[in-house]
């Protein structure tokens, strides 16, 4: 296999992105919104670092960059189809067994592949459909052999076809 195109290495507890929940007046939030709207955050600058990039700056979804003048679907790094690998390493707590992180209280796999496909978007590609081919890890620190020693996660970036 080639060496990835980027690696992304983000600090801090992931957090899963879950279904919608339904409030007061039928609008639709996150029951864990504040941490999943800081874990995307954490991924989205860990990828402007490692790419040396700025975020889309704009005054509105249709015109360009006001920094470099780049039209916001064109802004991202990768504009065909990508290949993520992550690795989701969570905290163990002090009860737990178990090798892996297999309990409830730890997210499912999914919800954290979704909070980061979607934080990526408009940074690493320009949209997450661009993923056809996804692999998520959930891992105790020093578990996996590219687990963190704390929370946080590894995403490994691949263009296919390139």
């Amino acid at each position: 296999m080639t060496a990835p195109l980027l690696i992304i290495t983000v600090k801090g507890t992931p957090a899963g992105q879950g279904n919608l929940k339904t409030g007061a007046h039928g609008k639709s939030y996150h029951a864990n919104g504040g941490e999943l709207r800081n874990w995307r955050e954490r991924i989205r600058g860990a990828a402007l670092d490692a790419l040396g990039r700025h975020e889309w700056v704009g005054l509105g979804r249709t015109t360009p960059c006001l920094q470099c003048d780049v039209v916001r679907k064109r802004h991202a790094e990768l504009l065909g189809p990508v290949r993520l690998e992550t690795v989701a390493t969570v905290a163990k707590p002090r009860t737990a067994t178990a090798e892996w992180p297999i309990t409830r209280s730890s997210s499912d796999w999914d919800h954290y592949a979704r909070a980061i496909g979607d934080a990526l978007t408009g940074v690493v590609y320009a949209d997450d459909s661009q993923v056809i081919d996804g692999r998520l890890i959930k891992s105790f620190p020093h578990v996996h052999e590219h687990a963190l020693g704390e929370p946080g996660a590894v995403i490994r970036v691949w263009g296919v076809g390139t």
